[in-house]
């Protein structure tokens, strides 16, 4: 790895997030703050390409097994087999730092996840 996608890696990191790359995705364990799942460990994905441009655009979206459940979501399925891929721009995008606005952002998202 090398460039962006190493940058990103290496961001997520950071965070704590022991990052790895499966099925053509960065794959993360978070533990969301609010949200159904709040408290527990989540796995979640963003796709290798989305990250060309990090740290300067953040990925768009978000990929989790498909029994995660929002109320509203626009997704699609992803790369990996039983999940889904959910549509979520990215506000405030620059306000701080990068892994801090994506990791803030991610909390924002499993917010909002219902099941």
């Amino acid at each position: 790895m090398e460039g962006p996608l190493q940058a990103f890696v290496d961001d997520m990191d950071g965070l704590g997030l022991c990052p790895r790359v499966e099925a053509g995705l960065v794959v993360c364990d978070v533990v969301p703050v609010g949200g159904a799942r709040a408290g527990g460990s989540l796995l979640l994905g963003v796709a290798v390409e989305e990250v060309n441009n990090w740290p300067t655009a953040p990925p768009h979206w978000i990929h989790l097994a498909a029994e995660v459940k929002f109320r509203a979501t626009n997704s699609e399925a992803s790369s990996k087999p039983g999940w889904l891929r959910h549509s979520r721009n990215c506000a405030g995008w620059g306000d701080a730092p990068a892994a801090v606005c994506w990791h803030a952002h991610l909390q924002a998202v499993l917010g909002e996840v219902v099941e």
